[in-house]
């Protein structure tokens, strides 16, 4: 299966607002490939011009060897040429159509044989638990069953790119549970390529084989998602990925803990304009240590399997995240040891740093 490369793409709207800049990068064939990034950052947009239904400005889209997109030679594929599979947060069932009449749809607008069409019904009923619906219509199904159906619906016709923009955002939290590893085993039994937007960095880092962290239409990191969330590019990837998020120590704010940090890192206090350190590095003792980090604890927040523990430490609001109860109430003071794996130095530029760099 090909790789899907974009060369220097650019996308703006009314000729001011600046979607996507310069973007090139490679999609890799069969990954499962997750957009993330914060409202307004051009994922969708980028999904879009994928897709066909945005044409960028200038640059070039290709599908291995097909154009799909070039600015320098004129070509453009109309999106119904570009065999690809879409589904966006709405599933666009057809209301008067029953599950089986919306799940070939595509087949008939192709006027596949009916008894064929029925076969394919069969093999994608199966494949989405779908038995026994097939003479239901949308409004019959939950949401969680309607999500399947636009998915076999997708897949009747057998694209070889599938493209999701934020299909699980109108689901509850169990249902979207239940259909991250419905999409996780469907990526392992088709092997297809899948690109899927989302805001949502838990369903990036459940699903995805790499993920593309987007920011003002550029991708500021594309790695595999552990290595997103264990060695952060920037400052910027560092601070969107991870809940709590990281926290960051710019120069002057509590200058004891941001030259612990430094000094456990290895780079230079001159070289790290920020220094940032995850919640589950910050580990709380009972009693501070003579000479040793304190802080106090200024809000407990139980998640159920973890605490959120609010701190101050030098004037500064610090968050940390145990999976042990606090070892004080809010109010007490307590002693800070620092994880030498959880914390990270950026440049002036926001770029990560560190004492080999």
């Amino acid at each position: 299966m090909p790789n899907i490369t974009l060369n220097s793409v650019v996308k703006t709207y009314g000729g001011k607002s600046l979607a996507v800049d310069n973007l090139t990068t490679t999609f890799p064939s069969g990954e499962f490939i997750c957009l993330l990034g914060p409202s307004g950052c051009g994922k969708t947009t980028t999904l879009r011009m994928i897709a066909g239904l945005e044409r960028p400005d200038s640059g070039e889209i290709r599908f291995g060897d097909e154009v799909f997109y070039s600015s320098q030679t004129g070509t453009y594929l109309r999106p119904e040429k570009r065999k690809l599979g879409l589904m966006f947060q709405s599933y666009a069932l057809w209301p008067h159509m029953t599950v089986e009449q919306n799940v070939v749809f595509g087949l008939a607008m192709k006027r596949m044989p009916r008894e064929d069409q029925a076969k394919r019904f069969t093999e994608l009923a199966k494949l989405f638990h779908l038995d026994g619906l097939g003479q239901r219509y949308p409004r019959e199904l939950s949401g969680g069953q309607q999500q399947r159906v636009a998915l076999a619906r997708m897949l009747a016709v057998s694209p070889d790119l599938l493209l999701l923009d934020e299909p699980l955002s109108n689901l509850d939290a169990s249902l979207r549970l239940e259909m991250r590893a419905e999409l996780k085993r469907l990526h392992q039994t088709l092997g297809c390529t899948v690109i899927f937007v989302t805001h949502d960095q838990l369903e990036a880092m459940t699903m995805a084989t790499s993920i593309a962290v987007m920011n003002k239409g550029r991708i500021e990191q594309m790695a595999k998602p552990m290595d997103i969330y264990r060695h952060p590019s920037s400052h910027f990837v560092a601070n969107f990925v991870g809940s709590p998020p990281m926290n960051m120590l710019t120069p002057g704010e509590a200058p004891g803990l941001a030259s612990e940090m430094t000094k456990i890192l290895g780079t230079p206090a001159d070289r790290a304009g920020t220094v940032g350190i995850r919640p589950e590095a910050l580990r709380l003792t009972g009693q501070p240590a003579n000479g040793g980090l304190k802080a106090t604890i200024d809000t407990i927040q139980p998640t159920g399997a973890d605490w959120i523990i609010g701190l101050q430490a030098e004037g500064r609001q610090l968050f940390a995240l145990s999976s042990e109860p606090p070892p004080a109430d809010i109010g007490a003071e307590v002693g800070l040891n620092l994880k030498a794996d959880g914390i990270h130095a950026f440049d002036q530029n926001g770029k990560a740093v560190g004492p080999s760099l």
